[in-house]
């Protein structure tokens, strides 16, 4: 074993090399990869120059009907851009992002076309009656799934990558520790860890050699830190030891799932260095969860294996146990197993950790470029919320629900700049969806950063910071109630939305009742698609002291 371990290691290197090139090579690699797709692809050319289209034995054959025919067939693969990077920009102009292969081809073709993954057909869409057909779905027919198995990893198979009756009970049992008292609670925890970080940027500003005072701050580590340390406390404690461990564990896991989708597929199941590092950090996870589990039991009094009905706490790891299945033994209800209890807590921190991130990031970035807007922020924060300058008061629900100028800019943040790029699903077996024969295993992806600047939908200012669109709500900011896909929508919504929306809220309020925040001349903007939309370069801002 070691041996083959040694052999592989001399040539991973010539292995990751040749299938980068096979796989980002260019216009060739977008076109079907092998005979019997690309026989595929000259039908349904065909059909959309009028010949008639037959089935064939090739089960992907499916994915046309007559009179109806997805855009993207050969022909139109040799139309298909480049993979070229963006011009440099230090300021956006219209918040365009930059030239990326999908979205140029949804641009050229249709709002509904074919796309490959490697062998594997996808739809990618914009038509929003396909996707509310797609997403409202209640039968299972169009179901989660993550072809990159470092993904699985990092998430586990938690509430947000589970199908079915699992799914249900999942649901079950996690729902209740984002309900309004704990979200209360939780915005308790939220307001400490981000005092604690405007302290260390009020001492940074005072040190600053700068004669205007002022201290420039990378927001996205700023925020990375932020986002972990809340999430980490929220769904596991502030008491134990091993908490703080489980947070540079899956910061580490993010950063290798992350790196991982730019490889080639096949590198993603080969014993690479990567994926047996992955291993052993989620042993070590798996390891330090089960403290910090065992320790929560034992702090709380909860008697393992005697059907003790003490709470394990009201937190997200104290419902988990609640619904452990050695602690349920006797008291019935659902239940969860070991492994799955462990997997939830790593999907609350990474789903919600980056996403969280990633919208404070983008939403002080256009509060930057957009002084009068936040000004205008700013002056309803310090009316609402007048002891925000103090150390121990907290926003709660209440002034939270008179921060509608914030809670605008928030909306129009996600609309510009959505934290998760694609919503992805897997037909589970052949239906017709908006008129197009679809056979089982087709991925239908959800490009919402698309969608969200479709003029069609938005209007013509779509590529622009307006949060007055929101003015009236969000079923009345774009010419489609269900156009706004932040979160997702229909059975499978984002089940921390809420929580996630007050945690930003919560933050933009302290610190816009603190600072005053500028770009910096060192921004370059260049955001780049990944797990995230995060900035590729950065996101340097200043910061100055109001008073």
């Amino acid at each position: 074993m070691l041996a083959a371990r040694l052999c592989f290691s001399e040539i991973e290197p010539l292995i990751a090399r040749l299938t980068s090139l096979l796989w980002h090579g260019g216009p060739a690699a977008c076109r079907p990869p092998c005979p019997a797709a690309r026989a595929v692809a000259s039908r349904v050319a065909a059909a959309r120059r009028g010949a008639v289209v037959r089935e064939a034995g090739d089960p992907r054959a499916a994915l046309h009907v007559p009179g109806r025919v997805l855009a993207g067939g050969e022909a139109a693969a040799d139309r298909w851009p480049e993979r070229r990077a963006a011009p440099r920009r230090r300021v956006p102009r219209h918040h365009a992002h930059p030239a990326a292969a999908v979205p140029q081809m949804g641009r050229r073709l249709c709002k509904t076309f074919l796309f490959w993954i490697g062998p594997i057909p996808a739809i990618f869409s914009i038509d929003l009656q396909l996707i509310k057909q797609v997403l409202t779905d209640r039968t299972g027919l169009y179901q989660k799934d993550f072809m990159i198995p470092v993904l699985k990893s990092l998430f586990g198979n938690g509430v947000i990558l589970i199908n079915g009756d699992d799914w249900k009970r999942h649901r079950k049992v996690v729902l209740p520790a984002f309900n309004y008292e704990k979200i209360k609670s939780m915005s308790a925890v939220t307001a400490e860890v981000t005092r604690q970080m405007i302290q260390q940027w009020g001492e940074q500003i005072h040190q600053s050699n700068s004669d205007k005072k002022a201290a420039e701050i990378d927001m996205i580590h700023a925020f990375n830190d932020l986002t972990a340390n809340i999430n980490g406390r929220v769904a596991f404690g502030t008491t134990h030891r091993d908490v703080e461990e489980v947070i540079v564990l899956m910061r580490e896991m993010q950063k290798i799932a992350t790196a991982a989708m730019l490889d080639a597929p096949i590198l993603w199941y080969l014993p690479t260095r990567r994926n047996l590092h992955v291993r052993r950090l989620n042993k070590q996870l798996r390891s330090k969860i089960m403290s910090i589990m065992q320790a929560r039991l034992a702090a709380d009094g909860a008697k393992y294996g005697r059907g003790d009905t003490g709470s394990c706490g009201d937190d997200l790891l104290g419902l988990l146990l609640e619904a452990w299945t050695p602690h349920r033994q006797v008291r019935g209800g659902d239940t969860l197993t070991t492994d799955e209890v462990i997997d939830e807590c790593k999907t609350f921190f990474a789903a919600g950790q980056e996403t969280t991130a990633t919208l404070l990031v983008w939403a002080m970035f256009l509060l930057a470029v957009h002084p009068q807007w936040q000004d205008k922020v700013r002056e309803e924060v310090l009316r609402e919320f007048p002891g925000g300058d103090s150390d121990d008061v907290v926003p709660n629900a209440d002034v939270l629900a008179k921060l509608k100028l914030l809670h605008m800019a928030l909306l129009e943040t996600s609309r510009l700049y959505p934290p998760v790029v694609y919503i992805q699903r897997k037909a589970a077996s052949d239906t017709v969806l908006g008129g197009i024969k679809v056979t089982q295993g087709t991925i239908i992806s959800i490009p919402i950063g698309m969608l969200h600047r479709d003029k069609e939908v938005w209007g013509p200012d779509a590529n622009e910071f307006n949060p007055m669109r929101f003015e009236q709500g969000v079923t009345k900011a774009a010419k489609d109630s269900k156009a706004l896909l932040t979160f997702s929508l229909g059975p499978r919504v984002c089940t921390g939305q809420n929580f996630g929306i007050v945690q930003v809220q919560v933050v933009m309020a302290m610190i816009l009742s603190k600072f005053s925040i500028s770009l910096s001349p060192a921004y370059v903007h260049k955001p780049k698609y990944l797990l995230s939309l995060t900035p590729r370069l950065g996101m340097p801002l200043i910061l100055r002291n109001l008073l």
